[in-house]
C-alpha cells in the first residue's frame, strides 16, 4: 500500500536542503577569503625581507586568516557530531572563573584589533561537572560574536553570579542587537541574522546553536535578551557543591 503523501513536511524538507544549501555555500565562500589571503601574504612576505615590521605585519594576518578557518571548520564537524546525537561529554570538576578569563585572555587580540576592551566580573568563584573544551567552545563562540558584532572602540562586559543553584555568566555587547524576526532564528542552525559583523570577519550561523546544545548537554541553557541596540547572552549552569 502506497503510504499518502504529506505536503507540509515535503516543503518543510525542501526548505531544510534548501538553507543547507545556502548555508554551505556561504561557508565555502567564506573559507575561500582567508585561503586566498595566505598565498598573497606569503609572497609579500619575500619581497619585503629587509622589513621586519612589515614582515610582523604580513604574520599577523596570516595567523588571524588561518585561525578564521579553524574556526569555520571546528564548526562543521562540531554541527556533524551533533547531528548525529553524539555529543560525548569527559565531565570534570573545574573552577569556571578560570575557565572564563582564559577564554577572555585568548580573544584580547581580536578585540585589541577593533580597539575595544573586555571586563571581567564576579561576584561568585564556583565549580562547575562540565568537560573543558566544549565549555571553553561555548564562551569562545558568545566572546567572539560580541567583538564580531560590536562597532569600533566597544566596551564588552563579561559578569558571573549566582542564581539559586545555577550560576549565570552573561557577556553583553554593544552591537545593534536583534529583531523580533532574528528572536525567532536565533538558535537554528542554517540561519543568518539581520546584524553585520563590524570588521568583515566571517561568519558561518552555526556558532549560536551548537553553543545552545553544548549548554544543554550540560544540563544548563542558553538565552539572549536584546532591548533595541546591544545584547546579552547568558549561560546557566548547574553549581557543583
Amino acid at each position: 500500500m502506497t503510504t499518502p503523501s504529506n505536503p507540509e513536511l515535503n516543503l518543510t524538507e525542501q526548505l531544510r536542503v534548501q538553507q543547507m544549501y545556502d548555508f554551505l555555500h556561504a561557508a565555502v565562500h567564506d573559507l575561500k577569503n582567508p585561503l586566498t589571503t595566505i598565498p598573497v601574504r606569503a609572497d609579500l612576505i619575500k619581497l619585503k625581507k629587509d622589513d621586519p615590521d612589515m614582515i610582523d605585519k604580513m604574520c599577523d594576518q596570516i595567523k588571524t586568516a588561518s585561525l578564521s578557518m579553524v574556526r569555520i571548520i571546528d564548526e562543521l564537524l562540531q554541527m556533524g557530531t551533533m547531528e548525529a546525537g553524539k555529543v560525548n561529554l569527559m565531565l570534570i570538576k573545574l573552577p569556571l572563573v578560570d575557565l572564563v578569563k582564559q577564554v577572555i585572555a585568548m580573544n584580547f587580540p581580536l578585540a585589541d584589533r577593533k580597539n575595544q576592551t573586555i571586563s571581567f566580573t564576579a561576584e561568585v568563584d564556583p565549580y562547575v561537572q562540565a568537560d573543558e573544551n566544549k565549555l571553553t567552545e561555548v564562551f569562545d563562540n558568545l566572546i567572539n560574536n560580541a567583538i564580531k558584532y560590536s562597532p569600533e572602540g566597544a566596551a564588552i562586559t563579561v559578569s558571573m553570579c549566582l542564581k539559586a543553584d545555577q550560576v549565570a555568566v552573561s557577556v553583553q555587547d554593544e552591537g545593534p542587537g536583534f529583531t523580533e524576526e532574528d528572536k525567532q532564528l536565533l538558535f537554528q542552525r542554517f540561519t543568518r541574522l539581520s546584524a553585520q559583523p563590524t570588521g568583515g570577519e566571517n561568519s558561518t550561523g552555526l556558532g549560536l546553536s551548537i553553543a545552545k546544545g553544548l549548554v544543554e548537554a550540560h544540563g544548563g541553557k542558553l538565552f539572549a535578551e536584546s532591548e533595541g541596540k546591544g545584547a546579552t547572552f547568558t549561560v546557566e549552569l548547574p553549581v557543583r557543591r
